[in-house]
C-alpha cells in the first residue's frame, strides 16, 4: 500500500493518516488492514459502533466489517425497513449526516429507521460513501450511543479515514486481479447467510422471485418487531412457514 503515500505525498493529509495508521499498527502488533483502518476511525471518533458495506457492480451491499453491538444492529434494521445511512450515502454519493436521530428532521427523514435506530441505542450516525466518479465502493458508517455534533474539522478527518479505506478497497482489487470491489451479484442487501437461505426457501415457499421473498421476509421481521435474522433462523430451521396471500401473491 505504499502506492498511498505516492500518490498523496507524505505531507499530504491523507499521506499524513497513512503514516499514522501504519504506525499504529506496527505499535500494537496488528495488521494493517480495511478493518483496522475502520476500528482506528470508530475509536479515534469515540463511536458506539461502525459498520463498513461494500457494494458489486449491481449496488447490492454486503457487510464487510463491523464494531460493537451497534455496528452489527444499525445495519440489520436498515436491510429490515429499507432505509438508512447506507443507501442514502450510496444513491446521493454524499455523507449521510444525522447528528439526533430522535430529532424531528431524522423521523421525517427515515420514519421506520430512525426510531427503531434509537430503540437499538443509536442516537447519531455518519455514513461516508466511497465513491469513484460513478462507481459506488461503500459506505462507511460511524454511529454514536449519543447526540453529537462534530466540528467541521472532525467530519474532514473522517472524510480522510473514508478515503484512505476506499484507496485500501480498490488496492485490493487490484492486488487481485479484479476491477469489481464488493460481494457477488446473488448475495442480497446487508444479509447474513441465514438471510439469504431463507430468503430462497420464502422463493420456493411463495413460488415467486428472491426480490418479493426479500421483501416478504423483510415485512414479517417488521411487523413482528423482531430481527431479521430471527426471523431467517425460524424459516431455515423451520419453525416458520411462509404461505401465498392472495392480495400479494
Amino acid at each position: 500500500m505504499s502506492t498511498i503515500r505516492d500518490e498523496w505525498g507524505e505531507n499530504s493529509p491523507l499521506g499524513r493518516l497513512w503514516a499514522m495508521v501504519t504506525a499504529l499498527a506496527e505499535e500494537r502488533g496488528r495488521e494493517l488492514s480495511v478493518e483496522f483502518v475502520c476500528a482506528v476511525a470508530a475509536e479515534r471518533f469515540g463511536t458506539a459502533g461502525f459498520c463498513l458495506v461494500v457494494t458489486g457492480t449491481t449496488g447490492v451491499a454486503k457487510l464487510r466489517s463491523t464494531g460493537g453491538e451497534l455496528g452489527r444492529r444499525i445495519p440489520e434494521i436498515e436491510a429490515t425497513v429499507g432505509e438508512g445511512p447506507v443507501g442514502d450515502a450510496l444513491d446521493l454519493a454524499c455523507p449521510a449526516v444525522v447528528p439526533d436521530l430522535d430529532a424531528a428532521q431524522a423521523l421525517r427523514k427515515w420514519p421506520l429507521f430512525a426510531p427503531l435506530a434509537v430503540e437499538a441505542g443509536a442516537r447519531a450516525c455518519f455514513g461516508f460513501p466511497l465513491v469513484v466518479g460513478v462507481v459506488r465502493v461503500g459506505v462507511l458508517v460511524l454511529l454514536h450511543g449519543t447526540p453529537i455534533a462534530p466540528e467541521p474539522a472532525v467530519l474532514r478527518e473522517a472524510l480522510l479515514f473514508a478515503d484512505l479505506v476506499l484507496a485500501m478497497l480498490l488496492g485490493e482489487q487490484v492486488a487481485a486481479g479484479s476491477t469489481v470491489p464488493g460481494p457477488a451479484e446473488d448475495e442480497f442487501p446487508l444479509a447474513s447467510p441465514a438471510v439469504h437461505q431463507a430468503t430462497g426457501m420464502v422463493a420456493v415457499q411463495l413460488n415467486t422471485d428472491p426480490d418479493t421473498a426479500f421483501a416478504r421476509l423483510r415485512a414479517r421481521a417488521f411487523a413482528d418487531g423482531r430481527r431479521l435474522s430471527d426471523v431467517a433462523a425460524d424459516v431455515v430451521a423451520r419453525r416458520m412457514r411462509f404461505v401465498p396471500d392472495p392480495y400479494i401473491g
